[in-house]
């Protein structure tokens, strides 16, 4: 029956959110798991600001040392996660994408939620390397948009995740930080793990698997040695200039922005903070950086449809730096919180630019393989700086991961300049016909 032009729509002619378009199927699936993405990151974000105060209520009261542990702490869970991306994503293509979803969030349910039963930072270490273990929420959710959505959509599909993803934090680490002064740091953790039985249920409930499979790309009987060729293009794209740059742009973006959360409330602790209120404040730096983020991802997701997307990744990234450097030499917690909120608008949209330029100019073949290692790689990069920023924090200071941040990004700009240069040169004809799997056009 046809609902094309009829009764499927409203006045104007807008369909309504159950009755989109049969091109536009594939949208709904997106949208549970962009809900799904949001519940789940916003219980994360409970809790992930705090750990280096809850470091500190288990015994670790000498400042270097409790950087260190927040290092170690942050940093393990995501590059485990990171390294057995390939591993869930291939087990995902088996066994069904919406069991690795259920398998993930059900992980995070029952170890979260053991956090806050935990009498030292050893038995947190161990929950830690659970949660990376079987975790892998953020990288699925890539991976899974990008092969959701058609071929040419796939930028904005990983777009809407990604700024999901940043929109999850935009009132969660105010509310955290309320909650964490109010009720203690233990509330934070039952109240995550029960927002992540909230995520469990959105994805049991709502997402329809075969979606994707016969109505999205109408490729439902893919044969086998179509799926060999797809993932054989996925090892060709390491040769590919482009796909290195995109690699490095994804790990070294992720690194920048997750140095900041092992410090962040040690350091506004030495800017003249109210003690009592360290975890309000830090929420709120928190969620403006994540408010102007998120702003900043779908802006320049729609904007890069219409203006090159390298080009405004460069501009980002300029803009990045210039922030980056005073952040480190701030004498009050409120300049922090200004400059948080510009950089925010400049770098919140770069990692949505790069899945866009992926989506545009890499390959049409294998793209699950593609942009699930550029998330993996991504998620890497987030990993390592907890280490590295609590490495500085121990031997050199609080402020000096922020000179850091800065160098990386004048370092990115030079190789993101070079290698797009060369990688739009050697790959726009030859590599993008010899990578289309078959059926493609």
């Amino acid at each position: 029956m046809a609902r094309g032009e009829g009764s499927g729509t409203i006045g104007t002619g807008r369909r309504l959110f159950w009755e989109l378009a049969p091109e536009d199927a594939w949208k709904r699936n997106l949208y549970v798991v962009m809900f799904a993405v949001f519940v789940s990151f916003t219980g994360f974000t409970f809790v992930l600001p705090f750990l280096p105060l809850y470091i500190t209520q288990l015994g670790i009261t000498n400042q270097g040392d409790a950087a260190l542990w927040s290092g170690l702490l942050f940093g393990i869970s995501p590059l485990l996660s990171g390294v057995l991306a390939p591993f869930w994503s291939i087990l995902a293509e088996r066994r069904g994408r919406k069991v690795m979803l259920q398998r993930s969030l059900a992980a995070f349910v029952i170890l979260i939620g053991l956090m806050a039963f935990v009498a030292n930072v050893y038995q947190l270490l161990v929950l830690r390397l659970g949660i990376g273990l079987f975790g892998g929420v953020s990288a699925m959710s890539v991976a899974l948009a990008s092969t959701i959505a058609p071929r040419h959509r796939v930028g904005e599909a990983v777009g809407m995740i990604q700024a999901t993803q940043l929109a999850s934090g935009v009132a969660a680490p105010f509310i955290g930080g309320v909650v964490v002064d109010a009720f203690g740091l233990h509330s934070s953790f039952f109240l995550a793990s029960a927002l992540c039985v909230v995520a469990f249920l959105i994805i049991t409930f709502a997402y329809s698997e075969e979606r994707e499979y016969g109505a999205v790309t109408g490729e439902a009987n893919t044969s086998v040695a179509a799926k060999a060729k797809q993932r054989d293009s996925v090892r060709n794209y390491l040769h590919l200039p482009l796909f290195v740059g995109l690699l490095v742009a994804a790990f070294t973006i992720q690194f920048v922005d997750k140095s900041f959360g092992p410090l962040l409330p040690l350091y506004i602790a030495t800017l003249d903070a109210p003690a009592a209120r360290i975890g309000t404040i830090t929420g709120i730096v928190m969620t403006l950086g994540a408010l102007t983020g998120s702003i900043a991802a779908v802006v320049v997701g729609r904007i890069s449809v219409k203006v090159e997307p390298r080009r405004l990744l460069f501009i980002s990234l300029v803009g990045g730096a210039l922030l980056c450097l005073p952040i480190a030499f701030v004498a009050h917690w409120w300049q922090l919180l200004v400059l948080r909120f510009f950089l925010g608008f400049f770098t919140g949209g770069t990692l949505t630019l790069v899945y866009a330029i992926g989506g545009r100019d890499l390959p049409a073949g294998a793209k699950m393989g593609a942009f699930g290692t550029l998330a993996g790689v991504g998620q890497i990069g987030g990993a390592a700086a907890p280490f590295v920023t609590g490495a500085l924090s121990k031997w050199a200071s609080l402020s000096a991961i922020f000179i850091v941040d800065a160098v990386l990004y004048l370092l990115l700009i030079v190789w993101v300049w070079r290698m797009f240069d060369r990688g739009k040169a050697t790959e726009d004809a030859p590599a993008r016909t010899s990578a289309l799997a078959p059926g493609d056009d």
